[in-house]
């Protein structure tokens, strides 16, 4: 790819999604999912990925299900720092705009993925600021290519 030094306008673009994408990191910490059913004490359960990330070591063999939603959430967690280190070690080529356009699109997959049961799971409120916050990155994104695009 051609290498072209950041403009003004360019480098603050890079900066506000790299800040977008910290964002998305602080978001795996909110509830991503909620249970529809009450548990015995009458509240309903909320799980983050972080909460996941923490419980992987002690799946035993009778958990496939667990297994594959700590699957997604890991993705969920390495998604945003991919696209950050892109975002942030990137300054002339236009490769951080192509990965932070694979990452956004993957990571709103993802987290429509962990829905796959619509009967035990819905969507929290983690879940949904953080696929907002995904669309903003990837507006930033596209403006970012039609600027790198144009003349100086």
């Amino acid at each position: 790819m051609v290498k072209r030094p950041d403009v003004k306008a360019r480098k603050k673009l890079r900066i506000a999604m790299c800040i977008f994408y910290l964002l998305e990191e602080v978001l795996c910490t909110m509830p991503f999912l909620q249970d529809t059913k009450l548990n015995a004490d009458g509240l309903v359960t909320m799980v983050s990925p972080y909460q996941i990330f923490v419980l992987i070591f002690g799946v035993t063999s009778g958990m496939e299900a667990f297994v594959a939603v700590s699957v997604i959430c890991i993705a969920l967690i390495l998604i945003p720092i991919i696209g950050f280190l892109f975002c942030a070690l990137d300054k002339e080529r236009n490769l951080k705009n192509l990965v932070s356009e694979f990452c956004c699109i993957a990571g709103v997959v993802l987290i429509l993925a962990l829905t796959s049961n619509p009967e035990a799971h819905v969507l929290s409120f983690g879940a949904i600021f953080a696929i907002l916050v995904y669309v903003l990155i990837m507006f930033l994104t596209a403006i970012a290519m039609v600027m790198r695009l144009s003349k100086d």
